[in-house]
This record gives C-alpha cells, structure tokens and sequence, in this order.
C-alpha cells in the first residue's frame, strides 16, 4: 500500500471545500449557501421525503437535517407539509422558487463534476467511485465496531 502523506480526511476535506467554492461562485446570486443537494434529493422524491429520509440519504443526524430544513424553510426553498396518511409526519415540499433554481443547481453540478474530472478516464472516475464507497464502508464498519 502506498505511503500517504496526509490523513484522508484532511484531502478529502480539501476536495470538498474545493467544490463547495466553485458551487458557491456559479450559484452566488441565489440567496442560499449551501444545502443545495439536499433539494435535488428532496425534488427526487417528488413531496414524499420526510426529514428522516433525507438524513438517511445525506447520511447525517436527525439534528443537523432539522437545521438544513429550517434554513431552506426560512430562506423560502422549502415547505414542511402534514402528510394526510399519518398527521404526525411532515413531507418535505419545494417552494416554486425552489423548483426554479433546481435546473441551475443540477446543471451546476454537473459542470464542477466535469471540472473535477477533467484528465481522468471513465476507467478512473468509476475506480474512484468505487474506492471511496470501499473507504468510507470500513471506516463505517470499525466506527460500528467501537
């Protein structure tokens, strides 16, 4: 195996703080900051997403998925809405201005992904696909391991 200089965590956070600046630089004229891929995925579900779902789809506690919502909520992306099946959850619903920034944000994406790729083949890309599902299971494994 070879030798890395720097802990994982340290690049991958690069990466991400990397992406996130040229998210944030094509997306500047929106009034949000972040938490944008929680309303691609909230968009896939089409008002049928609970805050629950989407921590599990982002991975992350039921607290920080409250503050993602309440931040969408307040700047007007995003509707929390009673299901009519069960009144004691809440469907996640996209405002129309919500919908409106969707096609940027995905497009966005998009072109920072082409950006972040750019030199590697298809080869390489899935590779590291796959590498990062493989690293982020046995971090997961000896996390639950504890």
């Amino acid at each position: 195996m070879a030798q890395i200089e720097q802990p994982i965590g340290r690049m991958l956070s690069g990466l991400g703080k990397g992406y996130l600046h040229l998210l944030r630089a094509k997306l500047q004229h929106l009034d949000i900051d972040r938490n944008y891929y929680a309303l691609v995925l909230i968009d896939n579900q089409d008002g049928n997403m609970t805050q629950q779902e989407l921590a599990l789809k982002l991975d992350t506690d039921k607290v920080s998925i409250v503050r993602v919502i309440d931040y969408l909520s307040d700047k007007g992306y995003v509707k929390r809405v009673r299901k009519t099946e069960d009144r004691r959850k809440l469907s996640l619903v996209l405002t129309p201005k919500a919908i409106g920034a969707l096609p940027e944000i995905k497009r966005s994406f998009s072109e920072i992904n082409k950006i972040a790729m750019n030199g590697l083949s298809n080869v390489q890309v899935s590779e590291l696909a796959e590498s990062l599902k493989k690293i982020k299971s046995n971090l997961k494994e000896n996390t639950e391991a504890l």
